[in-house]
């Protein structure tokens, strides 16, 4: 306790007190003040996800295809990693152009003839609603106006996209303008981060080993030797989950839409390159990607024909369980390691706290938080023995073994403290004096004894 109250410490809490409530009072300047330095900064984490993400098929150029590379004539070494880094950007480079000139022209086409036969889907989908309508009366004899329910759907339609509701969404014409102005400014911010992303991650690859290098220098510099074995064991645990589960989430999407885009295709199902797109770019997000990619294509296939809808949900329902139990485990394998209520969890607190963002990475992330705290509880339970393992036992569960064991063991430790305390004192070396004085005076007055026997017997 003394060597807490220190000058140094007593400066220490006043600086920090100091400092959370110059936070306290200035919270939305530093709020905005962090905001601004984050989207300076939003190249280089765009760049950093390139890089570490990338960073699996550059392992493989540099460790497998050019791993001989250098290993007879010293001098080749040097181009040894510029060689894997053109070959990993020129690998990517190749599937985008592949995928663009694939995807792009059958999606564009699904798009303009989904636009252009979106009335003629409305028309039939009230024919459909009318035949509905009179399957209702006919069967329950419910007698319902199918053309008052219909001219009541239609108004509600046409009064929601009134001027006057318009004009309450946008607002004014300036405002409607600043609104494109903002939307049209975020998306050349978001294109020139992307391509600075991209170039930056050139660097980041490149140097990959240097930068690593850099921060353990720094690491080890600046925090004390006894934190660094739990920091590098972080880094690794993280560096595993989220590394594996990133790179194979991807895959896995990418596998889902293209199994999505092959079935549909076999059934001859209507914009088949357009959802499986959605479909394989939504399967990303964890638990509820599957969802948010099948509403809204199924809306699309309903417009068409209900029997196509039926047919995209099994269809989709199939491929999800085939990859749920089959492709998802073989690619990303047990590193996450999480039940699908703790997945669920990840996915909805990420989510609110942090957007898309959230949605993508939270999994992951609690991945690396979930394993920490259960080595620690693993841990702990270990240091406490038999009886802890015991306790977990539920079929050989006996509370009151356990109280009687954990009563002896305080009266054990009791008695230890008290017999410490005692040669702390002097206590047993007193008792020893007092028993040698003791025996002393007993000798002498049985000697007294023997020497009056003596005399009587004279």
């Amino acid at each position: 306790m003394k060597k807490f109250f220190t000058l140094k410490n007593m400066l220490i809490c006043i600086g920090f007190a100091v400092l959370l409530l110059l936070v306290k009072d200035n919270f939305k300047d530093i709020w905005s003040w962090l905001g601004t330095f984050g989207d300076i900064l939003m190249p280089f984490l765009i760049g950093f996800l390139i890089a570490y993400i990338l960073n699996f098929p550059y392992k493989f150029f540099y460790s497998k295809v050019f791993g001989k590379v250098g290993t007879k004539r010293k001098y080749l070494l040097k181009i040894k990693k510029p060689l894997s880094v053109v070959c990993t950007y020129a690998l990517v480079l190749a599937i985008l152009v592949f995928l663009v000139a694939i995807l792009v022209p059958q999606i564009s086409e699904n798009i303009s003839s989904l636009v252009n036969s979106m009335p003629g889907y409305f028309e039939a989908l009230m024919n459909n609603f009318d035949g509905f309508i009179d399957w209702v009366n006919l069967k329950f004899n419910l007698g319902l106006d199918k053309n008052n329910s219909l001219d009541e759907l239609l108004s509600n339609m046409s009064s929601y996209f009134s001027v006057e509701n318009l004009t309450n969404l946008f607002g004014n014409a300036s405002s409607a303008i600043s609104s494109i102005m903002d939307i049209v400014s975020n998306a050349y911010s978001g294109v020139y981060n992307f391509i600075m992303g991209v170039i930056i991650s050139i660097y980041f690859l490149a140097a990959k080993d240097t930068l690593c290098r850099l921060v353990k220098r720094l690491a080890v510099a600046f925090i004390p030797i006894r934190y660094l074995p739990k920091i590098y064991e972080v880094v690794d645990i993280t560096d595993t989950k989220c590394g594996r589960f990133l790179v194979g989430d991807i895959i896995d999407s990418a596998l889902v839409g293209v199994m999505t885009f092959v079935i549909m295709s076999i059934f001859q199902l209507p914009y088949a390159a357009l959802i499986s797109v959605l479909i394989g770019i939504t399967n990303i997000i964890p638990f509820f990607g599957p969802f948010i990619g099948a509403i809204p294509s199924a809306f699309i296939l309903l417009l068409i024909d209900p029997w196509y809808m039926v047919l995209f949900i099994i269809i989709v329902v199939v491929i999800q369980q085939l990859d749920g139990n089959l492709f998802k485990p073989k690619i990303i394998g047990s590193q996450v390691g999480l039940s699908s209520f703790w997945v669920l969890f990840s996915v909805v607190v990420g989510g609110a706290l942090f957007g898309l963002p959230g949605f993508i990475l939270s999994t992951p992330i609690f991945a690396v938080i979930y394993s920490l705290v259960g080595k620690s509880v693993r841990n702990r339970i270990n240091d406490k023995g038999k009886l802890a393992q015991e306790a977990l036992d539920f079929e050989v569960l006996n509370y009151t073994k356990i109280a009687e064991e954990q009563k002896k063991l305080r009266e054990q430790k009791d008695n230890q403290q008290f017999d410490k305390l005692k040669k702390m004192m002097g206590f047993d070396k007193n008792a020893g004096d007092d028993a040698g004085t003791s025996d002393n005076s007993s000798g002498g007055k049985s000697e007294k004894t023997d020497d009056t026997g003596k005399n009587q017997d004279k």
